[in-house]
Order: C-alpha cells, then sequence, then structure tokens
C-alpha cells in the first residue's frame, strides 16, 4: 500500500520538487503537527479521550454525535488523519528530491513509522480505555513526530543558509542545546505522567513550595511525583537559561540560533507561570490546556536550536566598508560590533523609541481611567503598579514586533525612517528578541501581580496587534484601520478586569468607546501622510478610496463614536457630570470632523487640527468618567 501511495506521490507532488516549495509543505506539516500535539492534551485533560469509544469511527459514525467529548476527540482524529497524509507526502517529496541530505530525508521517513506507530497507540488507548501507560506512550509518540517534522522543516531552511562559529563555541552549543532538549523531553514525560496518575494536586494548592516545605513528608505517591515534576522543571530551566547564554554570545554570528533559545526560554518561563496558576487555581481546564500548548512550544523550539546548531559549518561575515556606511549581513541585520560601539545612554534611547512611549501614554491613560471608574475611587497601590507595569511592558513588546514586521516599510516612509531599525541604530534580531521577551514579561508581571483574566486580555490584544492587524489587515485590506481598532480598544478592560476580576457592561462601552475613536484618529492621520502609505504599498483609505471619501468617513464615525458615548448616559452608567464633558467634546469633534469633510483636498491644516484634537479628546472623555465616578458616589 505504501509502494502505491509513493508512487502516487511522485505524480502528484512534482511541482513541490524546488526547495521553497518544499520549505512551504515542511512548515505546514510542522505546524499542524504542533497543533495535533496540543489538541491531544486538550482531549487528555477535558477527559474527552473516551468521547468516542469504538474507533476510528465515532459511535459507528464518521460524524461525532452533538457533545464537547466526542467533538474533541474526532476533531483530534481527523487532524491525525491529515498529519498522516501530509507525513506521507512529505517524505514522498524528500526521497525523490532530498535522499541525499540526512537531516531531511532521514527524519522524513522516521516520521512516517512514528505516526504509524501513533496511530496504533491511539487505538490502543481507546480500547484500553485511556490506560496510564498507553497515554504516557502516546504522547511520547506525539512528541517524537513534532520533533522528526520540526527538524525537517528546520533543515530544509538551514541549508540554504550555512553558517560556522568557531569549533570550540559549535561544539558547546551542541552539547547544550542536545542537553536542553534531553532536559526538556524529560520534563514533558515527567508531566505526563502527572497528568495520567492525576497528581497535578499532589502539594495541594502549594506553590512552588509543597506542602509548605522544599522536600515534602508525605505518604502520598501523588505529591512525590509532583514533586519530582517540579524538580526537573526546575533543572530544565537553569540548562535552558544557561544554553540562552551561550547563544547570546554568538548573536553577532548565528542570529537564528539565539533566537530559537530565547524563545524557548521565554516559553519556558511563560509555562512555569501558567502550572503555578494551575496548582493555585485548582487546576482549571483551560490552565492545563495552556500549560501544554506551551510545553509543546518549548519542544519545538529547542529541537530547532539542535538542528540549527549542528548545521553550522561555514563562517558569515559582515564588513565595515570605507566611510561612515556600514554593510549588512545577509540576514538584513547591522552587525553587532558596530552597534556595541553606541554609548549606552543613545541604545536606551533608541530601544525607548521602539516601543512607541506616545502611544504608550495614551494606552495607560485608557486602562488607569477604566480602573478608578471601576473601583469608584483609587484602587490599592500594588494593584495599579502591576496593572500598569504588565501594560506598559504589553504595549511595548506590540511596538517593537510591529517596528520589526513593517521595517521594510518604515524605511521608504518619510514619517518613520528615522525609527530605530530603519535608521540602523538597533539590530532587527535584537529588537524582535526585546519584544518577545517584553510580551512574555507583561504575562507574567500581570499573572502573578494582577489576575489571570487580565493577563489573557492583554495578551489577546498584543497578539491581534502583532498578528491580524500588523501581519494581515495593514498591508491587504482599506479596512485595516476599523477591524484593527480591536487591539487599541483592549486596555480598558485589562484595567476594569484587574479591579473587578471579571469583564462587566460598563467595560464593554469604555471598549467600544475606543473602537469607534479609531477610525477618525488614524485615518486624520492617514490624511496628512498619504503619499507615505501610497509609496510603501499600504491600502490605507486615502490611498485606495480617496480623500473625499475617507473625509466622508471620518465624519460618519464620529457621528457614531457620539452615539456610543451618550448611550452611557442614557443607561444611567454614567451621570451628569460625564454628560455635560461628554456634550461639549463631542460638540468640538463633531464641528472638525464636518469641517474636514467641508474643506478642500488641499487644505492639510483641518486634518492636522482634528488629529490633534481626537489624542486630547480620548484622555478627557475619560477623565470625565473618572469625574462623574468619584464625584457622584
Amino acid at each position: 500500500m505504501f509502494l502505491r501511495l509513493r508512487q502516487l506521490g511522485e505524480k502528484a507532488v512534482g511541482y513541490f520538487i524546488p526547495l521553497p516549495r518544499f520549505q512551504k509543505l515542511t512548515l505546514f506539516t510542522a505546524v499542524l503537527t504542533f497543533v495535533l500535539v496540543v489538541l491531544g492534551g486538550i482531549v487528555r485533560v477535558t477527559g474527552s479521550g473516551l468521547g468516542c469509544p469504538d474507533w476510528p469511527l465515532c459511535y459507528g459514525q464518521p460524524l461525532p454525535p452533538a457533545s464537547t467529548e466526542a467533538i474533541l476527540e474526532m476533531a483530534h482524529r481527523y487532524v491525525a488523519a491529515a498529519v498522516t497524509v501530509l507525513v506521507l507526502l512529505m517524505v514522498v517529496v524528500a526521497r525523490r528530491g532530498y535522499r541525499t541530505e540526512k537531516w531531511i530525508y532521514r527524519p522524513a521517513l522516521l516520521g512516517v513509522g512514528v505516526i504509524l506507530v501513533q496511530v496504533v497507540l491511539g487505538a490502543v488507548t481507546v480500547i484500553l480505555q485511556n490506560a496510564p501507560y498507553t497515554v504516557v506512550l502516546h504522547f511520547g509518540a506525539a512528541l517524537t513526530m513534532l520533533a522528526c517534522a520540526t527538524i525537517v522543516a528546520t533543515s530544509a531552511r538551514a541549508a540554504t543558509k550555512p553558517i560556522e562559529v568557531q569549533d570550540n563555541q559549535r561544539h558547546l552549543l551542541i552539547k547544550w542545546s542536545l542537553l536542553s532538549a534531553a532536559a526538556v523531553i524529560a520534563l514533558l514525560f515527567v508531566g505526563s505522567v502527572v497528568t495520567a496518575t492525576n497528581s497535578a494536586l499532589g502539594c495541594l494548592f502549594d506553590w512552588p513550595l509543597c506542602r509548605g516545605s522544599l522536600i515534602p513528608n508525605s505518604a502520598e505517591v501523588t505529591t512525590y511525583i509532583q514533586w519530582f515534576h517540579r524538580l526537573v522543571a526546575l533543572i530544565a530551566g537553569l540548562v535552558l537559561a544557561y544554553t540562552t547564554v551561550i547563544a547570546w554570545r554568538l548573536r553577532s554570528q548565528y542570529h537564528a540560533v539565539w533566537l530559537a533559545a530565547g524563545l524557548a526560554l521565554s516559553f519556558f518561563i511563560v509555562q512555569a507561570t501558567v502550572g503555578g496558576g494551575v496548582v493555585l487555581l485548582k487546576v482549571p481546564l483551560v490552565l492545563r490546556g495552556l500549560h501544554l500548548a506551551l510545553a509543546a512550544a518549548v519542544w519545538a523550539c529547542v529541537i530547532v536550536l539542535s538542528v540549527l546548531a549542528a548545521h553550522a559549518h561555514r563562517l558569515e561575515t559582515a564588513t565595515v566598508s570605507s566611510g561612515n556606511s556600514v554593510s549588512m549581513s545577509r540576514s538584513g541585520s547591522l552587525p553587532a560590533a558596530h552597534l556595541a560601539r553606541a554609548p549606552f545612554k543613545t541604545m536606551a534611547g533608541a530601544y525607548l523609541r521602539l516601543t512607541k512611549p506616545w502611544i504608550i501614554v495614551l494606552l495607560l491613560v485608557t486602562t488607569f481611567t477604566a480602573m478608578l471608574i471601576a473601583q469608584r475611587g483609587l484602587p490599592p497601590l500594588p494593584l495599579v503598579f502591576f496593572t500598569l507595569l504588565g501594560g506598559a511592558l504589553s504595549a511595548s513588546g506590540a511596538n517593537a514586533i510591529n517596528c520589526y514586521i513593517d521595517r521594510d516599510i518604515d524605511v521608504v516612509m518619510s514619517r518613520t525612517k528615522n525609527r530605530p531599525l530603519p535608521a540602523h541604530r538597533i539590530d532587527a534580531d535584537n529588537a524582535l528578541a526585546f519584544g518577545l521577551i517584553t510580551s512574555v514579561a507583561s504575562f507574567v508581571v500581570l499573572t502573578l501581580g494582577v489576575n489571570l483574566l487580565a493577563a489573557v486580555l492583554s495578551t489577546f490584544g498584543l497578539l491581534y496587534y502583532v498578528f491580524v492587524y500588523t501581519g494581515y489587515l495593514k498591508r491587504s485590506t482599506s479596512h485595516n484601520v476599523v477591524i484593527g481598532g480591536v487591539a487599541g480598544a483592549i486596555p480598558p478592560l485589562v484595567g476594569w478586569a484587574a479591579v473587578t476580576g471579571r469583564v462587566e457592561v460598563t467595560a464593554l462601552y469604555l471598549f467600544l468607546i475606543i473602537f469607534y475613536w479609531s477610525p477618525p484618529h488614524t485615518w486624520a492621520l492617514a490624511l496628512l501622510i498619504r503619499n507615505d502609505y501610497e509609496r510603501a504599498g499600504v491600502p490605507m483609505l486615502p490611498v485606495v478610496r480617496g480623500e473625499v471619501e475617507t473625509r466622508r468617513q471620518i465624519l460618519w464615525y464620529t457621528l457614531q463614536l457620539v452615539a456610543i458615548t451618550l448611550l452611557l448616559f442614557a443607561f444611567q452608567l454614567m451621570g451628569w457630570i460625564y454628560f455635560v464633558g461628554a456634550l461639549i467634546l463631542n460638540g468640538v469633534f463633531v464641528w472638525r470632523a464636518y469641517r474636514l469633510a467641508r474643506e478642500p483636498e488641499t487644505d492639510k491644516a483641518a486634518a492636522r487640527r482634528l488629529y490633534k484634537y481626537s489624542q486630547m479628546y480620548l484622555a478627557l472623555l475619560f477623565i470625565a468618567m473618572v469625574i462623574d465616578k468619584i464625584v457622584l458616589v
């Protein structure tokens, strides 16, 4: 059967043989395998493993009944089937075009055997009704499959970028990356034993200690299983930390290694934080699923790190040309030696500018005022501190990653060409690492210092801004500002959740106010720098629909904004002080938007006035809410 599949595959995949297309196939396979591992973990932690008591069908049908357990179980099986097809396709292509590449063909071939074993183990697990040892073996096979897919995907890319470091550094990197992989797989294995034996609360609700001490004194086996899991986690964390230090030293020669190590350590820190939340919050399902997903992400990162270390074999150089210009390395980054000559104060200022502090200030204003409104006064100062610190770190990370993604268009726009990346004051990879680190730090600070809901909301806003707005909407549709406004409207929800632990109706109105405020604010700026966006190929509304239509849309969204702000008073969520303030502020906003719609296209003064006023408007409107709640309390 496999021979027939191979023959059919060789006919069907002729167009996949070129390396770029093969790279896409391997990347998609690795990503879907990661999804399979995470989905399998969700099936386990939700107790859905027997949602379909038969196999491969579900109650004798290809489609599951309308129950959560059955749907999750069958979704897991269908994803497994898709991964199986992709793995078979990948090995056929690898055999035909890359058989001599041992880091591509051999892991791909091994992946076929592993996934067949995994399918059999999945069936056996169902038949034996989730026996602990079959669950552990099934999970181990899934991680091995993820490793195989990740090795092939990484090797397919590393083969096109041969790099070498000094022999002693290379050997050290290989040794510690393999030690990291061994430590992480040991941690995952012990973690699966914890799940299979229901030992998650073996240390009760105590973390990071176990029953109040470093070494517990208990007769229960589950206590020692959980304690051993934490001990292995500590060892794995220390090994990852040292490996990251080694990778940091090689960042100027092999920046991809530094990124892989930094991501692995970052994911591990977040996973450890979530692990503490699992215990302290009595094992909530959401956190258990997130804990497993992060574990799989750490595993994938250390596999990437190990493969990159093994592929290093030729020196990549970056030279400084005569004069003041500096040549770029093939990665598009500046030589680290050149960047290191900059004074600390200059570098600190560049990183500060990378975070776009003027945006952070406005976001923190809406966060803090939402906290004051929810509390009807000043919340506890430690809560305010950690909420604003976490919010600032989240916004800093999002803005830094935004600068990294947009560095190709920032260099051609007059408004952004002096930012740290296009001006070559910060290395692009260092900027990305800075953004990732601050993003992870934000989640940790908000989770430990505030609450999990605030951390999740903030992280959702960050991911939405980075992936949905910057990664897709901004360059693909003129509706980018409207749909992307969700990200900027999240901070009031974070502030409200920090105080109350939930999201209430008033908080949702604050969200809507910022959501409807974003289009007129951003489009006013777009009118001022329309040529920049056109030159960069960004389909902002003035570029796609013209300035006349943009001015009309600004007026239309301003009127909708006014309606939303007045609903707060209409539904008695705000009082007369807010109502009077909102009338005045809205009146000025509508007047400026109306004047903008009536002015000729050549007159930019009205757009500039509206843009500057819109910044002040939002802060003053939220301050009016605070005064209303405090005075009328």
